[in-house]
Order: C-alpha cells, then structure tokens, then sequence
C-alpha cells in the first residue's frame, strides 16, 4: 500500500499497508452489524441477517485469501516472507485451522455455489428452550419473551452460536495476520509513512526538542 511521494508525512499502523488486515476490519464491521441486527430485534427477522451473514463471512475468508496478495506486495521482505509461511501453515495444516477450512471457507462456498445455509434462525425463550421463526409475511411482534439467534446445523460446528463463530473467526484471522508480522520483527500497530514504509522521526531531547540547542535536531531512523 506504498503511496506517491506527495504522503510523506502521513503515518499508519503497519497492520493497514496489508491488504488482508483491511478486509478483516471490514469483516468486523459485518460482525459488528450483524451484532446491532440480533440485538435490537424484537419482531422475526424473516431472513434478513443472511446479507450480513454471508457478506462478512466471504470478506474473512477474503482476508485469507489476500495472504498471497500480501505475501507478493511491496512491503518489507521480511514481512512478505512471514505472511507466505503463514498462509503456507493455514493451507498444509488444516486440523489446526478448522475455523478457516470448515467454517468460513464452507459456508462461503456452500452459499455461493449451491446456495445452502448451514446456519439458521432461531429464538431462545427466556426460560432456555428454542422456537422457530413466525413463518407470516406479516411481521409480528413477539410476545414470549424470545430473543433472536443463529445456530450452525450441520457440520464441525454444528449446534454453535453462529454469531459467536463468526467472532471468532473474526479473531482467528487477526491472530494470524499479527503472528506474521511480529515474526518478521515488526510491531503491527508501529506508525510507518505512507510514502516510505520509514517509522517516524526521532526528535532528540524529548517532544519540544532540547531548548537550549536552538530547534532541536530531527533523527530519522531509516531502517525497514
């Protein structure tokens, strides 16, 4: 995510010149979302949270997929190599990454190919026990008490809050990017320049500078 010159002194954390990173904040936003939808429902949502469900489960499953985006990209080598050996790990050790294979890249897949849902709808009454949606097209307020919920149905996961799946595939995601990154000797959330990939300057003599020396000298520190 190197950019013209003409952005010398904007900074980021390091986390956002990777491409995969950007896809998982906006995954977040699509749990976040999905979060507001199931809290402040108290009519039977008719289907609506599957265009957040699947939306934010392709964006994580992207963010995975970008690994070999990244791993090719412009950014220190180091960091390149890691993101690589990371998405290596991801692809040849499948049983330690089951959220990925068998969750996010299932249900993806599952929708997108064959338009089938392994998660559905459901309400949990007060006292633990479930109901399914009203069937009406009419929306109806409920009056039991029922708050609404998705389980996963089939499947590794099966029986699972889906909404708590997808949070921590959300988190699983995060790991793996930071992991790669830190590996490489880096600090994600290190301010880099946009222009340079250099962090930024050193200001000897504190914040103001060392008064009695005039301005203060700048030191720039100009190691990837």
């Amino acid at each position: 995510m190197t950019l013209p010159s003409q952005y010398p002194n904007h900074h980021v954390p390091i986390k956002y010149f990777l491409a995969s990173y950007r896809a998982l904040s906006d995954g977040r936003t699509g749990v976040r979302l999905l979060e507001e939808k199931l809290d402040k429902s108290s009519r039977s949502l008719l289907s609506e949270w599957k265009v957040l469900w699947i939306g934010t489960c392709t964006i994580l499953r992207t963010s995975i997929d970008l690994f070999r985006i990244d791993g090719e990209s412009c950014l220190a080598p180091r960091i390149r190599e890691e993101i690589q050996a990371e998405w290596h790990a991801i692809r040849t050790e499948k049983e330690k990454h089951a959220i990925f294979w068998e969750f996010l890249r299932k249900e993806r897949d599952s929708v997108i190919h064959q338009y089938e849902w392994r998660a559905y709808e459901t309400w949990i009454k007060p006292d633990g026990t479930f109901r399914g949606p009203k069937l009406s097209l009419l929306i109806m307020e409920d009056d039991d008490g029922a708050k609404p919920a998705i389980l996963m149905k089939e499947g590794l996961f099966k029986g699972r809050d889906s909404l708590e799946l997808l949070r921590d595939g959300a988190d699983w995601v995060e790991e793996r990017i930071f992991s790669a990154v830190r590996r490489a000797g880096f600090d994600p959330e290190e301010a880099r320049s946009l222009a340079s990939f250099l962090p930024l300057p050193k200001i000897k003599g504190g914040l103001l500078g060392d008064l009695s020396s005039g301005d203060g000298d700048v030191e720039k520190d100009n190691k990837p």
